[in-house]
C-alpha cells in the first residue's frame, strides 16, 4: 500500500499538473502553499469549529447531532484549488499532502473514538472512482492510531450541492444515509470541506438512529460565513 502511494505521487510529479495550489512544476502541493494555507486558530466556536471575530462555546452555525466539529483550515485560496484537484481532476496524491494539513492543526479525538467517512452517493462513487472522504479518513486512522470504519453508507446522492443554498442542501441530504453496520459508540465523521452541515448532521442522524452515542466530526476545511459575529453562546 505505501509503495502504492508512492508511485502515485510520483507519476503526479512527473506527469501532473504540478501544484494544485498555484500551479508551479513540482510536488501535488507545494511548500509555499502549505506555508499559506489559512489555518483556523483559537477564535471559533468551541462547538461545530466556525471561525469568528472572538471565540464562543456555540453559534448560529452549529451542527445538529454533531456534539463537537473541528476543520483545520478555511475554505481560502489555495484550499478550493486544491479539493477541486482531488476530486473532479482525480488527483488522488493530494489527499497525503492535505490529510497531513488536517493532522497538523487538529487535535486527535480521544481514544476509543472510530473515525467513519462519509460516503459518496452510489452514482458520485461511480464517476469518481474514489471518495476523497475515505482517503483522508484512512490516513489520519494510520497518523492518530485510531480505528476507521466504513459503517456509513448512502443511499442516494439528488443534485450536487455545490453552490446549494442552506435549506437546499437539507432538503437534499434528508434520509440519505443509513448505517445496515454495527455503528461505534463514539464515532468522528471525516469528510473534507464542511459548507452548512448539513451532510454532516443528516449522517450524524443516521448513526444516532442505530445506537452511537456520540458523534464528532473532523474536516480538512471550513466554508466562512461572511457578515458579523453570530454567536449565541
Amino acid at each position: 500500500m505505501l509503495l502504492g502511494r508512492m508511485a502515485t505521487a510520483l507519476l503526479d510529479i512527473i506527469i501532473g499538473d504540478g501544484c494544485a495550489g498555484c500551479g508551479l512544476p513540482g510536488p501535488p502541493l507545494c511548500d509555499g502553499c502549505v506555508a499559506r494555507a489559512p489555518v483556523i486558530g483559537p477564535q471559533r466556536c468551541e462547538r461545530c469549529g466556525h471561525p469568528w471575530p472572538h471565540p464562543c462555546r456555540t453559534c448560529s452555525q452549529c451542527i445538529a447531532g454533531v456534539v463537537h466539529a473541528q476543520q483545520a483550515l478555511r475554505y481560502e485560496p489555495p484550499v478550493p484549488e486544491a479539493v477541486r484537484a482531488l476530486k473532479d481532476a482525480h488527483r488522488r496524491a493530494l489527499a497525503e499532502p492535505l490529510t497531513a494539513l488536517l493532522a497538523r492543526h487538529l487535535p486527535p479525538p480521544p481514544a476509543g473514538a472510530v473515525l467513519v467517512p462519509v460516503p459518496l452517493a452510489p452514482e458520485r462513487m461511480a464517476e469518481r472512482g474514489f471518495n476523497q472522504a475515505a482517503l483522508i479518513a484512512g490516513r489520519l486512522a494510520g497518523i492518530w492510531g485510531l480505528p476507521a470504519s466504513d459503517c456509513l453508507v448512502r443511499a442516494y446522492g439528488g443534485p450536487a450541492q455545490r453552490g446549494s443554498a442552506g435549506g437546499a442542501r437539507r432538503t437534499q441530504v434528508a434520509g440519505a444515509f443509513r448505517a445496515p453496520r454495527d455503528v461505534p459508540l463514539h464515532a468522528v465523521l471525516v469528510d473534507d470541506v464542511v459548507t452548512t452541515g448539513a451532510t454532516l448532521s443528516a449522517a450524524a442522524r443516521a448513526l444516532r438512529a442505530s445506537g452511537c452515542a456520540r458523534v464528532g466530526a473532523v474536516s480538512l476545511a471550513r466554508v466562512v460565513l461572511a457578515g458579523g459575529d453570530t454567536r449565541v453562546g
